[in-house]
């Protein structure tokens, strides 16, 4: 079961770097501000809420220990960015978009807030898949 929660980290890691360095990066290039802002709207709640489950499992299937407890917290973030800050953005997005100038430092704040989680979470996936790795030798 190590093995397995070792690969559900890493898959999860490896879908969250490809999606900062790659898909985020492009969608500002091919798609216009606004229609990029949509994707990403509509992406991130399914984003945070899957890796989240993603870590949880890992979490379960890893044996207990370091491993477990990182990759919880690391679910517990994503899980709580779903919830919490997600449905924030999106609204002071909108409410930005309808020409409400103290929205745009609402977004920024939680924006930037979330950037932070997530570099926050794929360094909690980095320590228990290096951890894990430990543990299946």
């Amino acid at each position: 079961m190590t093995e397995l929660a070792n690969l559900l980290a890493a898959g999860s890691l490896g879908a969250m770097l490809f999606f900062s360095a790659v898909v985020a990066t492009k969608a500002f290039k091919v798609l216009s501000a606004d229609n990029a802002g949509k994707f990403f709207r509509a992406l991130f709640p399914a984003y945070f809420l899957l890796n989240g489950l993603i870590a949880a499992l890992a979490a379960l299937l890893c044996g207990g220990g370091w491993p477990a407890a990182l990759l919880l917290v690391a679910a517990a973030l994503m899980i709580a960015v779903w919830l919490l800050a997600i449905p924030v953005i999106n609204a002071a997005r909108v409410a930005m978009l309808a020409g409400d100038s103290a929205a745009k430092r609402r977004f920024g704040l939680w924006h930037g807030a979330t950037v932070i989680v997530n570099i926050a979470e794929m360094g909690l996936l980095c320590a228990a898949i290096i951890l894990l790795q430990g543990s299946t030798r």
